[in-house]
């Protein structure tokens, strides 16, 4: 369920499906997570609002996640079935019985499919093109956090999961017309699995002026921020990098550094490193903007996951001069020491960050064309206009155009 709009995937569908509307008439079904819409009354608000400008909503719950137990037994009974976890956590014979009926009484011009879990959705329009959208290349996401796990038993379950995705991949992807894909790295990592998969690029954007300087009317108080749903691997194991290693290195160089961590489900470790008075685990907040505001300096030491990152381009848009990895930037046309200052390990973001803070012209720079490249390049509506262009070639109507002037 796209809403509220707040993470990077959610982020990216709600923007992607308000453009869509702006030009088609489409209709939203969806299931809902209860980690994120835990109440009836906040699936309610949801649907209220996407209601204004999708045709239809409708909504689904997801049995598998209906409780921490439930989504457990989900993934441990996963490893000994052909089918991944990332479809079985998303089956609902609710919303398959739903899109039977569907398919069976309306007519529809395109399919676009969220991810590749909720693929087994589209058999029952077979002659409605499929736009299968890809926030990463999950088979390769996977494997890089089977890489990085200590535990023996979760680094086979990992392996064996991303092994059953990939299967997935070539099985499915060439059935979309075309797939949609955040940027050209992942594009060229799904052609490796998929040689035969079309695919175009449509980037994570950002709200240029929903995130912009200022904003918030919160005066900036310095300090460091990262921002980020604290409930994905990628982002806690970041964060959790941040407190054991970088952090004390930073309080070394300088004892009076402040840092706020902001992100839904903070882990117990974290929230009991809170209790430093200079070190704010703030948990899910409404709007981040002013903890941005607030913060002098944006650090992202991610060092899993794929796609690229939604919260890098709300910093940019922010202002927020930025230190890094490479990994957290990936996919992004963002240059070194032009967009961001690189960092891998707790000495680097020491030194990057002293720079930042000795060097208020470096800031200066670093703000300016962050933004800049924000607003030029991925603003939601230069990212529309993508979008439109994949709907306007590949939507049924334009093909049978194209095969009768052929």
């Amino acid at each position: 369920m796209p809403y509220p709009p707040q993470g990077g995937a959610l982020q990216r569908s709600y923007h992607l499906l308000r453009h869509a509307c702006q030009r088609h008439v489409v209709h939203l079904v969806a299931l809902n997570q209860r980690t994120v819409l835990p109440t009836d009354d906040s699936v309610r608000d949801a649907i209220d609002h996407l209601s204004k400008f999708c045709a239809s909503v409708t909504v689904f719950e997801m049995p598998a996640a209906a409780s921490d137990a439930r989504q457990a037994i989900t993934a441990a009974v996963s490893f000994f079935r052909s089918l991944p976890y990332e479809v079985n956590w998303l089956r609902s014979a609710r919303m398959h019985a739903h899109l039977r009926e569907l398919a069976a009484n309306e007519s529809f011009d395109l399919l676009h499919v969220d991810t590749i879990g909720l693929m087994p959705y589209a058999e029952w329009f077979n002659d409605v093109p499929i736009i299968l959208n890809h926030h990463n290349v999950e088979s390769h996401l996977v494997q890089r956090r089977a890489a990085g796990e200590m535990s023996v038993s979760r680094r086979l379950f990992f392996n064996r999961e991303a092994s059953k995705i990939e299967k997935l991949e070539r099985e499915l992807c060439g059935r979309a017309v075309v797939n949609l894909t955040v940027s050209e790295l992942d594009a060229v990592r799904l052609r490796g699995i998929v040689p035969s998969a079309r695919t175009m690029e449509v980037d994570n954007g950002v709200d240029v002026h929903y995130f912009r300087p200022g904003v918030s009317g919160r005066r900036q108080e310095g300090g460091l921020i990262f921002a980020g749903s604290l409930s994905l691997y990628a982002n806690r194991e970041a964060a959790q990098y941040l407190v054991d290693d970088i952090w004390p290195a930073l309080l070394a160089d300088h004892p009076h550094r402040r840092l706020t961590i902001v992100g839904r489900n903070p882990p117990p470790e974290l929230i009991r490193a809170g209790r430093d008075p200079r070190l704010s685990v703030v948990g899910w907040v409404e709007d981040v903007r002013p903890y941005l505001d607030a913060a002098a300096i944006y650090v992202c030491p991610i060092r899993n996951g794929g796609g690229t990152r939604l919260k890098v381009l709300d910093a940019l848009a922010m202002g927020k001069p930025l230190v890094a990895t490479e990994l957290a930037v990936e996919g992004l046309a963002l240059q070194e020491e032009e967009h961001y200052l690189r960092a891998e390990t707790p000495t680097e973001y020491v030194q990057q960050i002293r720079r930042l803070e000795n060097d208020s012209a470096l800031c200066e720079r670093l703000t300016n064309a962050g933004r800049e490249l924000v607003v030029r390049r991925y603003a939601w509506d230069v990212i529309g206009e993508k979008l439109d262009r994949a709907y306007a070639q590949y939507a049924r109507r334009a093909m049978a155009a194209g095969m009768a002037s052929a």
